[in-house]
């Protein structure tokens, strides 16, 4: 045992947290807690696998197991706990939201932000070789058949439980401008084959059409207001053009943005189980802005983290249209378009301007 190396746990495992915990915002799943038990047997796993240096998962039925390993040639690179859970991640490109999967090849990425989880261990140690393996252990466990839907949202998700409670999201970002085996992930259960792939798309029949658009130009222009810039306008045309992605996303079940655009967007989701579920106008609006909590006013940002935020108050935006499409599932997609475009790089500090008293 002494042969091994073991990062230091807390370092490493408060990182492995944040990085889960920073996903699951996106996609709007409660945060995981950790659990020094089930480190410890996540360190225990990760001993046996660098002692024998070699990839395998263990035979613990209690919990969900992800496993990576990582290696360089250079002796000075490090990797992060961080590093393990963006490659798990990364399988999202591989995912098909809303239905359930007919084979389970993204389970590190779905166990990551599998709604039902709550809690997290994670060990780490290295081989003589030099090979870092790192165990990370799920309770409740996820990647249940039957599940998925429920459980793996997209991101820049919402869900609805009733028409007045709902889990806060941090949004993704808004407008255009070492590898481990295939995971065969122990929870995957005889997957089923998803009853049907059809979805039905339309306008949203629980909510006023002008009803929602009034209250969502309204939001807008409220904290227009608050910015000091002009108030938009309703486009009709804009909001046919908006409504066409709405179904199109809202098909595929994959919150994405419309290529070569030529209008500033954004986008949001949501999901309930009720189907007396209704939507207001002003829900989205209210989402997006809420990044405003993510920008610094007054200089170029790193990255569109608060992308929805500076496109809902963009001082050159004139007008705006607003699409919407449900899934009989009851998904929610809502788009909408900005004209003239927002996120301009190069003028954020011009044309974001902060909150006025």
């Amino acid at each position: 045992m002494s042969k091994l190396f073991r990062s230091k746990s807390s370092d490493f495992e408060n990182e492995a947290l944040e990085a889960h915990n920073e996903y699951r915002r996106e996609h709007g799943t409660p945060p995981l807690v950790l659990n020094k038990e089930i480190s410890k047997i996540s360190q225990k796993w990760a001993e046996e696998l660098a002692r024998n240096d070699n990839m395998s998962y263990s035979v613990n039925q209690t919990y969900g197991e992800s496993v990576y390993c990582g290696w360089s040639p250079d002796p000075n690179v490090k990797i992060r706990a961080k590093d393990c859970v963006d490659r798990w991640y990364s399988e999202i490109n591989d995912y098909s939201f809303g239905k359930e999967p007919d084979v389970l090849n993204c389970g590190h990425f779905t166990q990551i932000i599998w709604r039902d989880t709550r809690e997290l261990g994670v060990g780490n140690a290295k081989s003589k070789s030099g090979k870092l393996y790192v165990v990370a252990n799920y309770y409740p466990p996820g990647n249940f058949s039957g599940q998925f839907v429920k459980n793996v949202p997209p991101a820049g998700f919402m869900q609805f439980r009733s028409t007045s409670t709902y889990s806060s999201t941090t949004s993704r970002e808004s407008n255009n401008n070492l590898s481990p085996p295939s995971p065969n992930h122990r929870n995957s259960k005889n997957l089923s084959d998803y009853a049907s792939d059809l979805v039905t798309i339309f306008r949203s029949t629980s909510i006023s059409d002008s009803k929602f658009e009034d209250e969502f130009l309204q939001a807008h222009n409220e904290y227009r207001a608050k910015h000091k810039v002009p108030p938009l306008e309703l486009n009709k045309k804009l909001c046919k053009y908006a409504e066409e992605w709405a179904k199109a996303i809202a098909k595929k079940a994959k919150v994405e943005h419309r290529d070569q655009n030529e209008y500033g967007e954004n986008i949001f989701y949501a999901w309930s189980s009720d189907p007396n579920f209704t939507l207001t106008g002003r829900a989205p609006v209210d989402k997006w802005y809420s990044e405003i909590k993510c920008h610094a006013f007054g200089k170029e940002p790193n990255n569109l983290g608060s992308g929805h935020f500076t496109q809902v108050v963009w001082e050159d935006s004139k007008e705006v249209g607003v699409g919407v499409a449900r899934t009989k599932e009851g998904q929610v997609y809502v788009v909408a378009n900005y004209y003239p475009p927002g996120n301009i790089i190069g003028s954020f500090a011009s044309k974001v301007h902060p909150p006025v008293n």
